[in-house]
């Protein structure tokens, strides 16, 4: 029996009630239109400690969420960019958002109904269907690329994941196919797959050295000329430091200070644009003379140091031998080729060198002119070659018994220059002459003849003569008026 204070607590309960539902009915046609009619609500009354609670069973709106959850899917699918397709377990298109029609041409009413093989290009329907029993045991693919074909026929290129529908029962009843058009992608991305591979065979093709090094000095990169200019297999030194593998031990202190710097400043010291030479070390311990270039580059904040490495050893070798070609030519050009004695080019740039030091120190320069007499005799009575040793044993002789910094010159025959430079006493000179007499004129074996050479001899100083020629010319004029004064000769004995 219900107290009268209880009934009217129930009344009031019951009223609150079909306020409450009213309320959420009103909410709810306001929120999803009057498209689905409102359910009937059960209200349950329950009676615990003499207080009356009102047990609402709403399945009305459960189902209201879910047809809600539902459109506002149904909104996501409409408007996403990517293309949304549902199929039959056996590949029949049973849905078909607007992105679909965009990405691939054809209307929702065109395709529904029609199978997928039709979207795909003819080398990928067996690879893509193929996945169709693998899907409806569960399996789910992500990020798959196929080749597909647009209603126009133009192929595209894809990136779709695929996956299972199930109903709400779990089991599997359908297929979603979610992708995007990724052709322009795709084609930038084989574009930079090529330019990579091109890059990849100019490097291993490369005739020098491509050698990478990262941040703790490990070789990150080393190419077939790498390993034919330094002996290691790319396996055996990727990874190792370069420092033990290229440079050789007395080397690897200012190495390791100058990669200390690299690493500090990210500015290489040898970076200047322009190779330059080193020398690194090969797998046998030798010397290898390399040009460099090196640069840097930075991927993610670390830094990568590269350089192209060129053996430069038949180089330097072609280099040297240039060298004393051009030195052998110059010398040419200013020695003598019989005696290897200056000749009168040499002779006179020394000369004019020495006058202008005589104007600066006071000294005296001092030349003398020989000639050896009657040598145009042993020319016509023994031959040139006899001539020719007796010209280069002259030379010798007169080339031993003057100072160092003398010179002594052939200008010609045989006719020899002697410059003495920085005479202290024009007396000194007729010691000179003394000694190179003494030296000169003693007998000469050669293999048909023994032949006592004798010299005419004149000399001039150059504080009577101040320029180069008329000195040449003082101590010429002296030479003859030497040789009128008395009876020349080379005696020749013979054997």
């Amino acid at each position: 029996m219900i107290r009268p204070f209880d009934r009217a607590w129930l009344f009031l309960s019951v009223l609150l009630t079909l306020v409450v539902l009213a309320t959420v009915d009103v909410v709810w046609m306001f929120v999803d239109g009057p498209v689905t009619p409102p359910e009937a609500v059960f209200a349950g009354i329950v009676a615990v400690g003499g207080t009356a609670i009102v047990l609402l069973a709403l399945h009305h709106w459960r189902q209201r969420r879910t047809v809600s959850a539902a459109a506002r899917l149904a909104a996501i699918v409409e408007w996403c960019d990517d293309a949304v397709i549902g199929l039959t377990l056996d590949g029949v298109i049973d849905s078909w958002n607007p992105s679909a029609e965009r990405i691939f041409g054809y209307r929702a009413e065109e395709i529904i109904g029609r199978h997928g093989s039709l979207l795909l290009a003819e080398d990928d329907p067996e690879r893509a269907l193929g996945l169709l029993p693998r899907i409806a045991d569960g399996e789910v693919f992500l990020n798959q690329q196929h080749s597909y074909v647009r209603k126009d026929g133009r192929t595209i290129e894809m990136s779709a994941s695929v996956s299972p529908v199930r109903d709400r029962t779990g089991e599997i009843v359908g297929v979603a196919v979610v992708g995007r058009d990724i052709t322009a992608h795709a084609a930038e991305h084989r574009l930079l797959q090529e330019q990579r591979q091109r890059l990849s065979r100019i490097i291993e093709t490369a005739g020098d050295a491509l050698v990478s090094m990262d941040e703790e000095g490990a070789i990150t990169e080393w190419n077939a000329a790498a390993e034919r200019t330094f002996g290691w297999p790319a396996a055996q030194v990727i990874g190792r430091p370069l420092r033990d593998v290229l440079i050789q031990p007395q080397d690897r202190a200012a190495h390791d200070a100058g990669f200390a710097r690299l690493l500090r400043t990210r500015v290489p010291t040898l970076a200047t644009g322009d190779p330059i030479r080193v020398v690194a070390r090969h797998r046998s311990g030798r010397d290898v003379p390399v040009e460099m270039k090196l640069w840097i580059t930075e991927h993610n904040g670390r830094m990568e140091a590269n350089a192209f490495l060129r053996d430069i050893t038949a180089q330097q070798q072609m280099e040297a031998e240039r060298g004393r070609y051009e030195a052998r030519l110059a010398h040419m050009a200013t020695h003598d080729t019989l005696t290897d004695l200056p000749n009168r080019a040499l002779l006179m740039d020394r000369l004019t060198m020495a006058l202008s030091r005589t104007r600066r120190t006071g000294k005296t320069v001092t030349l003398l002119y020989l000639d050896l007499d009657r040598f145009k005799e042993v020319n016509d009575t023994l031959g040139h070659a006899i001539g020719d040793a007796l010209l280069t044993t002259v030379a010798s002789r007169l080339r031993q018994s003057v100072r160092p910094s003398d010179t002594v010159a052939r200008l010609g025959g045989d006719e020899f220059v002697i410059l003495c430079d920085d005479q202290a006493k024009p007396e000194d000179v007729e010691t000179i002459v003394s000694r190179l007499t003494s030296a000169v004129c003693r007998p000469i074996s050669l293999p048909s003849a023994v032949l006592v050479p004798e010299l005419s001899i004149g000399h001039a100083n150059s504080g009577d003569h101040p320029t180069a020629d008329e000195l040449l010319g003082a101590a010429d004029a002296a030479m003859y008026t030497h040789k009128r004064s008395r009876r020349p000769g080379v005696l020749v004995t013979d054997r």
